[in-house]
């Protein structure tokens, strides 16, 4: 059986080192400057793209349950962001107060942090490099590799060569966004196959 080919961070690196001439590593664990500065935009890179929400660290109806005696929620730090469903009563936001060390829930409609129970909310989650779709590791790679070449060496010729592998790779992240949300006219923003016919009074009510 052949041997799959996955990208790690360390060979994300790499592909930034190589496109500015520098020498590949064998391992983060360097003193490198360099290095240190490819990784860190490694992360930028990541978390700006995975910001943006994608079909594989999007869930719908995600249950968060109050404390049972605070009443506050508290949101896991790879939560990047969250939403209301489509027939939530609430604005959820996350926010931090001064006297909490974590973030919890805040609902902007009812300007509270106190929760009665279960809230189901749409979640973007936040991952790893080493866990991203593989198309995803790969714009993240070049779209860095190009970043770094412009912000640390400020080489435009190197980030105009690479332009179109960047764009070449941003589309395979919509192509595996496509084919795997499967999306159609008749999906609503929660993404349910129920389709709801227009009712009238709702325009009105508008």
């Amino acid at each position: 059986m052949a041997t799959v080919y996955k990208l790690t961070k360390t060979t994300a690196v790499n592909i930034i080192l190589s496109n500015i001439g520098q020498a590949p590593l064998t391992d983060l664990d360097t003193s490198n400057p360099l290095a240190q500065l490819a990784s860190g935009m490694i992360d930028e890179v990541s978390h700006s793209l995975q910001s943006e929400g994608w079909v594989f660290n999007t869930e719908q109806d995600v249950e968060f349950y109050p404390d049972s005696t605070t009443k506050h929620i508290q949101i896991p730090t790879n939560v990047l962001s969250l939403d209301r469903t489509e027939w939530s009563v609430i604005e959820p936001v996350i926010r931090r107060r001064p006297a909490d060390t974590v973030q919890k829930l805040y609902d902007k409609r009812n300007h509270t942090y106190e929760f009665e129970g279960t809230q189901y909310l749409k979640v973007i989650y936040y991952f790893d490099f080493e866990d991203l779709p593989e198309v995803f590791k790969q714009y993240i790679a070049i779209r860095a590799a190009n970043l770094f070449a412009n912000r640390a060496v400020g080489s435009n010729e190197v980030v105009k060569y690479s332009e179109k592998e960047e764009l070449a790779a941003r589309a395979a992240v919509m192509e595996y966004e496509t084919q795997q949300g499967d999306y159609n006219i008749f999906n609503d923003s929660s993404g349910s196959r129920t389709f709801q016919t227009y009712i009238p009074y709702n325009a009105i009510k508008r």
